[in-house]
């Protein structure tokens, strides 16, 4: 007599540990209801296969001990990623260098560094608000190969404070001819760390309100 089959899906995604737990104990019970219908119903000329009955009932413990091992993993990610988010909040009002040409600035003012690829005649640097406005420029240097920093004061071209917020570092650089040179400045930018924030793919830095930078992207702590 052949034994209905109800395998478990191995698989098939079922979401977390837990779901995948609960659906197994379902298909467990199903399976073990019908086998109980059949012996009580089996004919005595053609007896049901144990072998086959083994076998299945193994399956099932070989599944239940997979979705254990998953969920172990599960609790050493969650731990890991705990134990990441505790070590961020310790960046908390410290000053960080980022990668990227865009910070918080308040009344302290701030500091961009930035990388040319190919030496030029001329560079301007411009600090542009979120509005897109250039709100401060002068000249910076112009050898290639080196970090160059420049520091802003949080004052407009008329010696005016700005507003707190969200400001870019813009780098042009010209030839000879006056011409703007191919090629894209590597900028990096400093932003007081103010809080902590949790994502899926672990924790991040807020910088000032606005600036939001993952661990990754911190190239020093000042």
């Amino acid at each position: 007599m052949e034994i209905i089959q109800t395998t478990p899906a191995v698989n098939q995604p079922k979401g977390d540990s837990a779901t995948a737990l609960k659906g197994l104990g379902e298909d467990l019970n199903t399976f073990l209801t019908m086998l109980t219908t059949q012996l009580k119903n089996q004919d005595p000329t053609n007896p049901l296969d144990t072998n086959e009955m083994t076998a299945q009932l193994v399956q099932f413990a070989n599944v239940e001990q997979q979705i254990a091992q998953n969920k172990n993993l599960e609790d050493l990610v969650r731990l890991q990623s705990s134990n990441a988010e505790f070590g961020a909040v310790n960046f908390i009002g410290r000053h960080l260098q980022v990668e990227g040409d865009t910070t918080s600035v308040g009344s302290e003012g701030t500091t961009w560094g930035y990388l040319l690829d190919t030496a030029a005649t001329s560079v301007d640097l411009h600090v542009v608000d979120a509005s897109g406005l250039r709100i401060y420029s002068q000249e910076g240097e112009t050898t290639a190969g080196v970090r160059h920093e420049f520091r802003w004061d949080a004052t407009d071209n008329n010696g005016d404070p700005i507003d707190p917020g969200q400001y870019k570092l813009l780098v042009i650089s010209r030839d000879a001819q006056g011409q703007i040179m191919d090629g894209k400045p590597t900028i990096d930018s400093t932003g007081l760390v103010m809080g902590v924030k949790s994502n899926k793919t672990g924790p991040s830095l807020l910088l000032g309100e606005d600036i939001e930078v993952t661990l990754s992207e911190v190239m020093k702590i000042k």
